[in-house]
């Protein structure tokens, strides 16, 4: 689901507390060292989101937030902001040269152009395998 986050919207906000979870606590974040991924540029998408991001699909970045229960990709169109919510029951993602993440008929394709990002994708993978196994209806 991807919603526009530009305003505040307490029905918004209240789908993706349920869907993902509330955001990690202040103390949360220090133990995990961040939750949110370094800025990426966006190489690839598909054509729900294509029509989101500014026509000539140049320069167009975006960044990932870690939840409990999935990932948000935040991206903008000039002053616009919109937020893809993404549970990890129906997330993959690709790495290789890039960095791809896919979700119900939907993607993202990243350029990697730092180090960083690597050990963010690893948290990633290391969070939804806690979930599965905390929880064993899965």
């Amino acid at each position: 689901m991807i919603f526009d986050t530009s305003y505040y919207d307490p029905e918004i906000k209240k789908i993706i507390d349920e869907t993902l979870g509330k955001s990690y606590s202040f103390m949360d974040r220090l133990k995990m060292k961040g939750i949110g991924s370094a800025r990426m540029e966006i190489v690839d998408c598909s054509s729900d989101i294509k029509e989101l991001l500014p026509s000539g699909f140049s320069g167009n970045f975006a960044s990932i937030e870690l939840r409990p229960k999935g990932v948000i990709v935040h991206f903008k169109k000039f002053t616009e902001h919109f937020s893809w919510i993404i549970p990890f029951y129906s997330l993959s993602i690709i790495q290789s040269n890039s960095v791809n993440i896919h979700s119900k008929g939907s993607f993202i394709k990243f350029h990697l152009r730092s180090k960083n990002t690597n050990p963010f994708f690893q948290k990633i993978i290391h969070q939804v395998g806690s979930n599965y196994s905390d929880n064993p209806t899965y």
